[in-house]
């Protein structure tokens, strides 16, 4: 297993196997998990992630600072920065 960490969203993931081919992916109900949590799945229908959203909020502060960091989400695009001298 291997958990991913993306500090500007504040999104974990944490990846069960190497399969990174997902064929679905299962949101769950965000009032149930008090959060937001995906489930992606393979092509044979197996477990392959889940994605977290809110992680600070969800998970042991240890946890991430020994993630691997890097750009997880694609839904929620980076903040606007002006071009210098604009």
């Amino acid at each position: 297993m291997r958990i991913l960490y993306d500090k500007q969203t504040d999104t974990a993931y944490l990846e069960l196997c190497g399969v990174t081919d997902k064929s679905r992916t299962h949101a769950c109900d965000p009032m149930e998990v008090n959060g937001e949590i995906n489930l992606d799945f393979g092509p044979d229908g197996e477990l392959i992630g889940l994605e977290i959203q809110q992680a600070m909020r969800m998970l042991p502060a240890e946890l991430l600072a020994n993630a691997h960091k890097r750009r997880i989400s694609s839904r929620i695009a980076p903040p606007a920065v002006p071009p210098p001298g604009a």
